[in-house]
C-alpha cells in the first residue's frame, strides 16, 4: 500500500518546480512623457524608473531621448545611489517638436565597467505643437515665487 503522506506532498513537490524562472527586472519605466512648461516657455523629455530590487553599486541609470528632427539621440545619466527607489531623467530643452511626433526613449541600467545590464524602450507622442509656447518665458526662472515678466504676457 503507498504511504498515503507521500501522495498527499506529491502535488506540493510537483508545484515546487514550476514558476517564473527568468529574472527580475533591477528596473522599470514608471512615467515619464513629453512636458510643455509655459511658464519658463520651454519643452523637453522626461522619464522616471522606478527600482524594483538593489541595483549595482557603482552602476548609473542612463536615459536616450529622441532629438526632434534628426537622427540623434541625448544621453542623460545619474549614478546610482543606494537605497534611491526613482530616478527622474530630463532631456534638455527641445526645439522644432510638431504635433503627432514620436520620440523613442530608452532607459538602461549600467554597470560600473559600463556594460549594460538591462534595457527598457518606449514612446511617447506629441499632443501638441511647440508654437503653442510662448517666445519667451512668463516668469523670471532666477526669481522665487513665480515673478511674472509682464512684458510677456501679451505675446502670442
Amino acid at each position: 500500500m503507498v504511504n498515503r503522506r507521500l501522495l498527499m506532498c506529491a502535488p506540493l513537490m510537483l508545484l515546487g518546480g514550476c514558476g517564473d524562472d527568468t529574472p527580475k527586472k533591477k528596473l522599470k519605466i514608471a512615467g515619464g512623457g513629453l512636458v510643455f512648461n509655459y511658464r519658463y516657455s520651454k519643452a523637453n523629455l522626461v522619464i522616471v524608473a522606478q527600482t524594483t530590487t538593489t541595483l549595482p553599486e557603482g552602476g548609473t541609470v542612463e536615459a536616450l531621448f529622441d532629438k526632434p528632427g534628426t537622427t540623434e539621440r541625448e544621453r542623460v545619466s545619474e549614478q546610482v545611489f543606494p537605497g534611491k527607489l526613482t530616478y527622474k531623467l530630463e532631456s534638455s530643452p527641445m526645439f522644432g517638436i510638431k504635433k503627432g511626433d514620436i520620440f523613442k526613449v530608452t532607459l538602461r541600467l549600467v554597470d560600473a565597467h559600463g556594460l549594460e545590464m538591462e534595457r527598457e524602450e518606449t514612446q511617447f507622442k506629441s499632443d501638441e505643437d511647440q508654437s503653442t509656447l510662448p517666445s519667451k518665458p512668463l516668469v523670471d526662472p532666477s526669481k522665487p515665487n513665480y515673478v511674472p515678466q509682464l512684458e510677456n504676457l501679451n505675446q502670442p
